[in-house]
């Protein structure tokens, strides 16, 4: 059974704690919650949908990392702190899907959070893809 390898690429912000932002095991690679900020730890910008595009951007920023695209994700995983943001969320996401996975829809859970780590964020988007 291969052991994990675990990489924080030098194109996205580097952890705030103890983690890794990109875990591969074997062909499956698990990528760390990603938020509305680039490299250099800005957000942005203050709404949802800007730090939408952001979080899915910095995804598949993460996914090049290990030589992997949007197109091998099977699952994402959307935490949202701020419930009056869904609508403008599911429209956002209808109108930007096809352009990250155009080859589909990757299964999905959006959670609804009583807060993230900065109250600042208004998305954190985690995914699992298959090599």
């Amino acid at each position: 059974m291969p052991l994990p390898v675990f990489t924080n690429p030098d194109a996205l912000l580097a952890p705030p704690g103890p983690y890794s932002q990109v875990a591969r095991v074997g062909d499956l690679v698990f990528v760390s919650g990603q938020v509305g900020a680039d490299a250099g730890n800005v957000l942005v910008g203050p709404g949802i949908t800007e730090q939408a595009s952001q979080a899915l951007v910095n995804v598949r920023t993460a996914l090049e990392s290990v030589g992997l695209g949007l197109t091998h994700v099977a699952k994402v995983t959307i935490f949202v702190p701020y419930p009056d943001d869904l609508p403008s969320l599911v429209a956002h996401m209808e109108r930007i899907f096809p352009e990250f996975f155009p080859r589909g829809y990757p299964a999905s859970s959006l959670v609804v959070v009583q807060r993230l780590v900065d109250p600042a964020l208004r998305i954190e988007i985690e995914a699992v893809a298959h090599a």
